[in-house]
């Protein structure tokens, strides 16, 4: 059985192939922490919710904390901030542990594949805190009796939407805690790019503008320590209120909106500069016939307006290689974790004749 698992800071997703049939699970990566007594234990029950006690009272976790935490008025927390574990926080780490237990099955046989892609471009970042990540996360896969297999989520978003060109294009994930962008010839990479811009530092440079109006603007260290001292459930509601945006019949154009398009764009820009001089950089990259196909995934593409600004910042930045129009992958809730499966099944399917699968 071979198996995938997608990392993110804001959900976890597994998929798995058992004899013919697909088969995922999902949860949000959130916990929030209830005061301990009787008769909240008692309506949980009655919700059938399941819950744990710790020593600071009642925890949920998953979809549970994010559906029910306001009944109890509880804060909603988020289990990752910028896609890192907290160094010095053990509960977090046993709570993602939990969540990874929970969605990702026991393997079927010893050495079954599980590609896994973790958050913020952290496959492809060398920093010590992403090794540190690594690691933990590897172990939590190996428990599951699963031999992991490490992919950026760029790469896996070519594996999933560009078989028609032989996995061979660009493929750019802008995400929650950072964005990547990665060349690919015949689903190997080539070169690739990543950037912590992307979805809650959007959210964080939001709150120094919308929640630090008093501070003087030239205080730049001023305004960063308010918007990073601001309360974790504080951030969700603005990430709520922007998500918010991409469900809207029109675009209004307040300050709000225009502060979410000002910021998008400096997060595209961010990657889309860094990626253009990799692939400069690259030999390789210029002996690709063109124009090569492109597609873009994650939650920030949903943003209203996006493809007018991407359109513009691919303009400004004038990649070395020709591409075409790029493709917006909007219903991208499970391409990464498909890209993630296929690369499984084909480290599988290339493994010599004997070897246990």
């Amino acid at each position: 059985m071979t198996a995938a698992l997608e990392l993110g800071s804001s959900s976890l997703q597994s998929l798995r192939r058992e004899e013919d049939v697909l088969k995922s699970r999902t949860s949000r990566c959130v916990y929030a922490v209830l005061p301990d007594s009787p008769a909240h234990q008692r309506l949980l029950e009655q919700c059938g919710l399941q819950f744990t006690t710790c020593e600071d009272g009642i925890l949920l976790l998953g979809d549970a904390a994010f559906e029910h935490a306001e009944l109890f008025k509880s804060p909603c927390l988020p289990l990752m901030v910028g896609g890192r574990i907290p160094k010095c926080n053990p509960l977090v780490r046993q709570l993602i542990s939990s969540l990874v237990e929970a969605i990702l099955p026991i393997a079927s046989n010893r050495n079954d594949i599980c590609a896994l892609t973790l958050p913020g471009g952290a496959a492809i970042d060398s920093s010590s805190e992403a090794r540190a990540d690594l690691e933990f996360y590897i172990r939590l896969v190996k428990l599951q009796g699963y031999e992991p297999k490490l992919v950026p989520a760029s790469q896996a978003l070519v594996l999933a939407e560009l078989v028609e060109n032989a996995f061979t294009g660009i493929g750019i994930v802008f995400g929650a805690s950072g964005c990547e962008a990665i060349l690919a010839h015949r689903g190997n990479p080539i070169c690739h790019a990543a950037s912590d811009h992307g979805g809650e530092w959007i959210d964080r440079e939001l709150a120094k503008k919308l929640y630090a109006p008093s501070i003087d603007a030239a205080d730049d260290s001023a305004a960063a320590e308010t918007a990073q001292n601001f309360a974790p459930e504080s951030l969700l509601s603005i990430t709520l209120q922007r998500e918010q945006l991409k469900s809207a019949a029109t675009i209004s154009g307040d300050d709000f909106t225009k502060h979410v398009e000002s910021l998008l764009q400096e997060t595209i820009f961010e990657l889309c500069d860094a990626f253009s001089g990799e692939l400069t950089r690259s030999r390789r990259a210029r002996e690709l016939p063109v124009p090569l196909p492109i597609v873009c995934g994650g939650g920030l593409i949903e943003t209203p307006g996006f493809g007018s600004i991407l359109a513009g910042v691919l303009q400004e930045v004038n990649l070395p290689i020709e591409i075409q129009r790029p493709r917006l992958v909007t219903r991208s809730d499970r391409s990464i974790v498909r890209g993630l499966l296929i690369s499984a099944e084909l480290e599988a399917t290339s493994r010599p004749a004997g070897r246990a699968a």
